[in-house]
């Protein structure tokens, strides 16, 4: 006796086509739930490193512009 397999489709494929689409959906949604909030962490500390940087700089022209005006006043 001989067994008659043949591979056809059948109505499960269409099944695992949509759950494979499905899977990779998910996939694409949990990249970015993770990707995004690292995107925001990374540019808030940049941010806050310029803001650190620039508020130096303002500090040290003030300190010269007040060490200018004393030695106005002194001389």
């Amino acid at each position: 006796m001989q067994s008659n397999s043949t591979t056809q489709p059948t109505s499960n494929s269409q099944y695992v086509d949509s759950r494979m689409q499905t899977d990779v959906s998910v996939n694409i949604f949990i990249g970015f739930s993770i990707l995004i909030p690292m995107i925001v962490f990374v540019g808030f500390n940049i941010y806050k490193k310029h803001r650190a940087a620039v508020l130096s700089q303002q500090i040290a022209s003030l300190e010269k512009l007040w060490l200018l005006n004393i030695k106005k006043k002194r001389a």
